[in-house]
This record gives C-alpha cells, structure tokens and sequence, in this order.
C-alpha cells in the first residue's frame, strides 16, 4: 500500500455527480482493502492531490495499475484459480 488506480465508469459518475472531480478521470490512491462481510472486498481511497477526504468503494468499481507488482500477482492468481478449482473436482 499505497496502490494507484483509476476509477471505473460508475465510480467515475458518482464522484463527478458529486462534485468531487472535474471532466477527467483522476487518479485514486488504495489507502485500505478490506472485507465488509456483506460484499466483495472494499477499499478506502483518497483523490490524488486531496489527502484530506477519503471514500469507500468495492474494489470492482477500481481499475488498478496494471503494472504494479501486486496487481500482477493477484492477476495471476485469479488466471490460475479456476484451474485449481476444476482438478479439485
């Protein structure tokens, strides 16, 4: 941590409707990931250049930096579960 990202379509929309962003898609840095219980994995981010104000989303509604080592392995983690899944089987 911290992880850069950029948000997908419908966080784009619900930031711009609120007036938290322009017309550009901005950067978001992860501060937190964690696991509400109720959905999939949340994080907590924060605009880049506005430290002071944080949000909470599910991590479906991030795109990570692709080239982040981290994101790499969860990457390939996700490419080789389904595998492990079938011979499980």
């Amino acid at each position: 941590m911290p992880l850069s990202a950029r948000p997908r379509p419908a966080l784009l929309a619900f930031l711009r409707a609120r007036g938290m962003i322009g017309r550009g898609a901005p950067k978001l840095v992860i501060v937190d990931i964690f696991d509400s219980g109720a959905q999939d994995l949340m994080c907590r981010f924060v605009i880049e250049g506005d430290a002071e104000t944080s949000f909470v989303a599910s991590l479906a509604q991030i795109a990570f930096d692709r080239r982040h080592p981290l994101v790499q392995r969860l990457s390939a983690r996700r490419r080789n579960a389904p595998r492990a899944r079938a011979r499980a089987k």
